[in-house]
């Protein structure tokens, strides 16, 4: 008799709980509009994005040993900062309508907004779908993600513009490993649009 031999995957594959929470954020993102309209109270509002984050943030990924490792300070400001450029390039050729009254609240709750979005779709989402595929492909389905949750609040005119920004955001992920940095991009990027 022969023994046949399993040979074990180098990195685990993903099971499928770990996508309930993923699918449940992207259909809550996509929702927003009907159970957080304009006149919602700012409360649930946060109270909405903090969660998203705590999501994001708080639920564990696989991790592959790779760029997380090795990226240093200096690339990740370089990456930082050409993202940084491209949202301002943005900014100059794109008007986006402001909706909010108040300044200081709304820069604030776009910033809260923005570090949520990335908690879920650059640290969670992005680390489960790379934990099983390649870099690219999370930086792709992340991207696309990331622009049709943009749909039901702005409308099908910004898909492109948020298909851009979600590939530049997940770029300077797979770039630098981190989630901060696109993070800190997209609070620029929010700030920018609502001046």
């Amino acid at each position: 008799m022969t023994a046949t031999v399993t040979a074990v995957p180098t990195h685990p594959r993903v099971l499928p709980p770990m996508w309930v929470p993923a699918a449940a954020g992207v259909a809550a993102l996509l929702a927003r509009p009907w159970f957080l309209p304009p006149g919602v109270a700012l409360g649930w509002r946060m109270a909405f994005f903090v969660a998203l984050g705590v999501v994001g943030a708080a639920w564990p990924v696989v991790r592959r040993i790779g760029v997380d490792a090795l990226v240093g300070a200096g690339l990740s400001l370089a990456v930082l900062g050409m993202g940084a450029l491209a949202f301002v390039a943005g900014r100059v050729v794109v008007a986006v309508p402001m909706r909010s009254n108040g300044l200081a609240l709304a820069v604030a709750l776009n910033a809260l907004a923005a570090v949520a979005e990335e908690a879920f779709f650059r640290r969670y989402l992005y680390g489960l779908v790379a934990s099983w595929s390649s870099p690219a492909v999370a930086v792709c389905v992340t991207a696309a993600l990331f622009a049709l949750v943009h749909v039901t609040v702005w409308g099908w005119w910004v898909l492109p513009l948020d298909l851009a920004a979600g590939l530049i955001l997940s770029w300077q992920r797979a770039a630098t490993g981190r989630w901060s940095v696109p993070a800190i991009t997209h609070v620029l990027a929010n700030t920018l649009a609502l001046l």
